[in-house]
């Protein structure tokens, strides 16, 4: 089976019209129309660092990072 998606945006007078498709003419296609979740386009996107933001500092008496604890790099590069 082969298949062939295309995203388009309905316009006004709610006419679709399916154009340039890579199917030989008279060959029988399905036709299936799915609904985009708003939530696709109107989504806020958030970073990492955003996210994490309000556990930043709650971790108290913490190494800078961990080359400090000699055991961690126990092997490194052996």
């Amino acid at each position: 089976m082969f298949a062939h998606r295309v995203e388009v945006t309905i316009p006004k007078n709610g006419h679709l019209y399916l154009e340039a498709l890579p199917f030989a003419m008279g060959e029988k296609v399905e036709v299936i129309i799915l609904k985009q979740p708003a939530s696709v386009f109107n989504e806020k996107t958030v970073s990492f660092a955003q996210a994490a933001k309000k556990f930043q500092g709650c971790i108290k008496k913490a190494p800078v990072d961990l080359s400090v604890n000699s055991d961690y790099l126990e092997g490194f590069g052996e």
